[in-house]
């Protein structure tokens, strides 16, 4: 947009015509076209026929008319101002900025306007330089005028759109692949999705967790796209997978998605036959394979035993009940398995006898299970079965176990035997 007085003149300024002077030449221009009719009186257009031809040739002499009108006023120098310095710019915040405000005629300009400017730029009125370091991100619409000395018919204005970016990042991930757990022979896919200025380019790599904390490691050949499709795993495709987002300003990587591939689950240590005392201590365990979600049930004589759902069964105290023959089952998403029949054998508990040898040392006693450990406590006043004792010895079993010539044993000293 441009603003001019009334009269603009150009520089070579032939004539003025002026809207009167243009009025009264398009009067006579029509008069002469109508005297071209041929009519000899006015009452000729009573005729229909030439009736309905005078409007159409009226159309024509105007539009002739108009063109030569148009053709005067831009003799006269009516359009042509304009600001030549571009109208939409573009700058990144906190940097150098400079534009310098211009038009396409050679008038001496000596005033110039830029309003209303964001934070962080002026404008030199007299050169009509807008210059300084933009603070703040966002559009700016500036009114921008040139001007000769203030003339109205030297004055130009018009708006100038400023936009402002951020500085240039890193792309960010908005998302982010997820852990997932499958069985083998599916197909996984992983979706991510990055944010950034700029052409963005992915690229998906391999993880390694060390010491709690897990890296990108190896880059994955084809896999540029912001989705990675894993076909037909199988045990060597689980691990940590990054995807990894890059533009000119540089890399970033997602958070890693952790997959994991299920097995059919198997048993690498089964659950062994136990010989326990009563009111000992005994336990079962198995050690098995098949991914975070393997599921174990323990059984006992075939028949589910109600919350054991751990891979190790404890009894404590070992009641003669507790007799019989377990097993575990081990399940998961790709299958099931059932280990071996492990027999729980309960015997009597352990019974302590101590005799004094002529010597006045002590002779210990009891009755044990082949091979099994055991752990001997004293103590001079028998307050509870746990309070009070010190350790003495560990034994391990034969047949009968019996401890001599150890301790000297005053009046009153007590003694206790506990399976390990």
């Amino acid at each position: 947009m441009f603003i001019r007085s009334r009269h603009l003149e150009s520089r070579s300024r032939p004539f003025r015509p002026g809207i009167r002077g243009a009025l009264g030449w398009l009067a006579t221009w029509l008069f002469l076209q109508f005297r071209l009719l041929r009519c000899p009186t006015w009452s000729a257009f009573s005729d229909p026929a030439s009736a309905r031809a005078v409007p159409a040739r009226l159309a024509r002499w105007s539009a002739t008319s108009v063109v030569l009108l148009g053709t005067m006023h831009a003799v006269s120098g009516a359009s042509g101002p304009a600001f030549s310095s571009a109208l939409e710019v573009q700058v990144q915040v906190a940097t150098p900025f400079t534009y310098r405000i211009a038009i396409n005629q050679a008038w001496p300009l000596n005033s110039f306007d830029a309003k209303p400017l964001p934070t962080g730029l002026t404008v030199n009125k007299k050169l009509g330089i807008i210059s300084g370091k933009p603070t703040v991100v966002g559009t700016n619409e500036i009114t921008i005028t040139a001007s000769q000395d203030n003339l109205p018919d030297r004055t130009l204005s018009d708006v100038l759109t400023l936009r402002v970016t951020g500085a240039p990042a890193p792309p960010l991930f908005s998302v982010n692949p997820l852990d997932t757990e499958v069985v083998a022979g599916s197909d996984v896919t992983l979706t991510s999705e990055a944010i950034g200025t700029g052409t963005l380019r992915y690229q998906w790599y391999r993880g390694l967790s060390f010491r709690g904390t897990t890296y990108p490691t190896d880059a994955i050949d084809g896999a540029t796209s912001p989705l990675l499709v894993l076909p037909h795993v199988g045990e060597g495709d689980g691990g940590y997978y990054f995807s990894a987002a890059a533009n000119a300003a540089g890399t970033n990587f997602s958070v890693p998605a952790l997959v994991g591939v299920v097995l059919p689950p198997t048993i690498d240590t089964p659950p062994a036959d136990i010989i326990a005392h009563e009111g000992a201590t005994a336990w079962f365990y198995v050690y098995g394979n098949g991914g975070a979600r393997l599921n174990f049930q323990w059984r006992k004589d075939g028949k589910e035993i109600t919350g054991a759902t751990n891979d190790s069964i404890y009894f404590f105290p070992v009641e003669p009940g507790d007799a019989g023959g377990y097993d575990v089952v081990l399940d998961n998403a790709a299958g099931r398995i059932v280990s071996s029949l492990a027999r729980l054998t309960v015997v009597d508990p352990v019974q302590v006898h101590m005799t004094h040898t002529p010597a006045g040392s002590i002779a210990l006693q009891f009755n044990s299970i082949p091979r099994n450990s055991y752990s001997i406590y004293y103590t001079d006043v028998v307050t509870n079965l746990f309070d009070g004792w010190f350790y003495l010895a560990d034994v391990v079993a034969a047949s009968t176990n019996t401890l001599k010539g150890v301790v000297t044993a005053p009046p009153g000293r007590f003694f206790r035997v506990v399976p390990d």
